[in-house]
């Protein structure tokens, strides 16, 4: 059976090799002094940064975990239960954790506009990229001192670039 072709130009095979030669191709086109592409990269940094921050804020909180499983206490014959409290702090202290990695999957996750919006003016790209860049560098921000009230605030920051996001598009 002969190569597939189309106007009589053989088609190229799928594969590694023509991913990588695809890759080189968009690596070319991609201008870094775009506005619209340095208004993406600085978004991406700014959620890698915000992520940093909570990977490592992830690793304070499973440290200060592993204490307090070490510091329950041992069932004993006359005491066989533990204590319910440090139980409950473990518990509390874990479900947390599962918390603040769930917000982290969301910051990696947020939306990165398509370079291309069909229908939109250059400017009308550049106000919107510049706007979703402040609300992530809000996000670094609020992210600058973590705690509980700090994990609503990221989220509700987090709700505001999904919201800006989805009424860009409906316009």
């Amino acid at each position: 059976m002969g190569r597939l072709s189309k106007y009589g130009v053989a088609l190229a095979p799928s594969g590694v090799i023509t991913g990588l030669l695809k890759g080189t191709l968009d690596l070319w086109s991609y201008d870094y002094q775009n506005p619209a592409n340095a208004f993406r990269d600085q978004s991406v940094k700014l959620r890698n940064l915000c992520d940093d921050a909570l990977a490592q804020y992830t690793t304070q909180l499973q440290s200060e975990l592993h204490r307090l499983r070490q510091n329950l206490p041992q069932p004993t014959r006359e005491n066989l239960y533990s204590s319910m409290d440090g139980l409950e702090a473990v518990k509390a202290m874990e479900s947390y954790i599962r918390e603040i990695e769930s917000l982290r999957v969301q910051i990696r996750s947020a939306v990165s506009p398509p370079n291309d919006f069909v229908r939109r003016s250059q400017a009308e790209n550049d106000q919107f990229l510049g706007h979703l860049v402040q609300i992530d560098r809000e996000l670094l921000q609020a992210l600058s001192a973590i705690d509980e009230d700090t994990v609503a605030e990221v989220r509700k920051l987090l709700q505001k670039r999904t919201d800006t996001v989805r009424a860009f598009q409906a316009h």
